[in-house]
């Protein structure tokens, strides 16, 4: 009896011990249930609060983007105040201020007072510097020819209207608004316009260090320190080295182009008198219409376009010509400058300009005025006629004659089948050479 009682409460808690144990399997089920329900819930919320339209992500790119504009707004705000308290210490007047624009500066004939970057018709920058106007006849934008004037950078009357190209650099915006990369660098000319030395590049931004050029078999060389040269016909002739090339290259970089003469050089004064005759140093050019004059290099009369003259002079007169301007410095043109210029009235015209040549058969005014051929294009003359022009670049690789110096350009007076725009002629240091020269403008960095 006892037995049987023992085994019915013990069948009794068996069945207790289930149900307790289903109870407790359901409990848990509800509870993973509910717990499964709820990280669904906390899940849709923690996605709505970070990537929804209010939430944290986009909080955080509307927060960079309030950041940016702030900051935009700064910097404005600081070069706004930086123009403002420049215009009137230099005195620099509200209107000139306001210009924002090439042809509104060209149509009010503004004189800039300071430093001043303009917006031509398609959004391309050009730098105009302090003491200068847009010229009237400059085109709109910088693919036409944008064009500055000479009105007080220098204290010289003689030298005040001179003219010079902007030559830019770095993306080019087209009238049609494509655009193309205009390389600041030393180019071959071989049958095809190839880049030979870059002055600069992301990888190498000091690559104008390195200055040799492969032409033709020729090993020619910018030498980055400045030398006057050697006047001498002999195995040590020597010739004149760019003035500054490094900040001519930093300041090309940093306004994104540089400046070039629209005319070749005429003679301006220095060396009127007896006395001042070979005077070089003191001499200056200028950069405007002139007078066709072959004469020799000893009879300067002003607004003739100087013929005569050595590479060794001719760099001493570009030198000297804006040395004494506050806003901008001159040299004669280096073979960075030139090759650019070629490749961007390449680029702006679309006509093979490297291989163009001239067709008259006399020396004509700058421009070509009045003769068979009028070679402006981008507003640049004569960089295919006339005469060839002096350059800095140097070729070491003497011969019996001695040929340190490169000539660059067209040439009437040596004939026109084999003298092309882009031609580099090495030649020796002479006298009575007819050739003139061109200057190329920088800023002070």
């Amino acid at each position: 009896m006892e037995e049987k009682q023992k085994t019915k409460a013990g069948g009794k808690l068996k069945r207790n011990l289930k149900r307790e144990i289903r109870r407790q399997k359901g409990i848990t089920l509800i509870a993973l249930i509910i717990t499964i329900v709820i990280l669904i819930i906390l899940a849709t919320i923690s996605i709505n609060i970070i990537f929804g339209d209010e939430g944290l992500i986009k909080r955080a790119e509307q927060a960079k983007e309030l950041h940016e504009q702030g900051a935009s707004d700064e910097e404005k705000m600081l070069n706004d105040v930086d123009e403002y308290l420049t215009s009137k210490l230099e005195g620099t007047s509200e209107e000139e201020t306001e210009i924002k624009t090439v042809k509104e500066a060209r149509d009010k004939e503004i004189e800039f007072k300071s430093k001043k970057v303009l917006k031509d018709e398609v959004g391309n920058n050009v730098t105009i510097p302090a003491g200068f106007k847009v010229a009237k006849d400059s085109e709109d934008t910088v693919q036409g020819g944008v064009v500055i004037e000479d009105v007080s950078a220098s204290t010289d009357e003689k030298v005040q209207g001179s003219q010079f190209v902007w030559i830019p650099v770095g993306e080019f915006i087209k009238d049609d608004k494509s655009t193309v990369e205009i390389v600041l660098g030393r180019y071959t000319f071989s049958g095809t316009m190839e880049l030979a030395n870059p002055a600069y590049t992301e990888e190498n931004p000091e690559s104008y260090k390195n200055e040799e050029i492969t032409y033709d078999s020729d090993h020619l060389y910018e030498y980055l320190k400045h030398r006057d040269g050697v006047n001498d016909t002999g195995e040590e002739g020597l010739n004149a080295t760019a003035y500054e090339l490094e900040k001519w290259i930093i300041s090309a970089k940093n306004n994104n182009g540089y400046y070039i003469g629209r005319y070749e050089a005429s003679y301006a004064n220095g060396a009127e008198s007896e006395e001042n005759v070979g005077d070089y140093n003191n001499c200056k050019s200028a950069s405007k219409i002139s007078k066709g004059f072959s004469s020799d290099n000893m009879k300067y009369i002003s607004g003739n376009l100087w013929t005569h003259i050595t590479q060794l002079n001719a760099s001493k007169v570009a030198i000297n010509t804006y040395a004494d301007s506050n806003s901008i410095k001159s040299d004669l043109i280096n073979s960075y400058a030139w090759d650019t210029a070629i490749c961007f009235i390449m680029e702006a015209t679309g006509i093979d300009y490297m291989n163009n040549k001239t067709v008259n058969t006399e020396l004509g005014n700058t421009g070509n005025l009045g003769g068979e051929l009028k070679d402006e294009v981008c507003k640049i003359n004569d960089m295919a006629s006339n005469l060839m022009e002096w350059t800095t670049e140097y070729n070491p690789d003497f011969n019996s004659f001695s040929t340190p110096c490169i000539r660059r350009g067209g040439s009437t007076v040596m004939g026109e089948t084999n003298f092309s725009a882009s031609l580099r002629n090495s030649i020796t240091i002479m006298e009575g050479l007819p050739t003139t020269f061109r200057l190329t403008l920088y800023f002070e960095e």
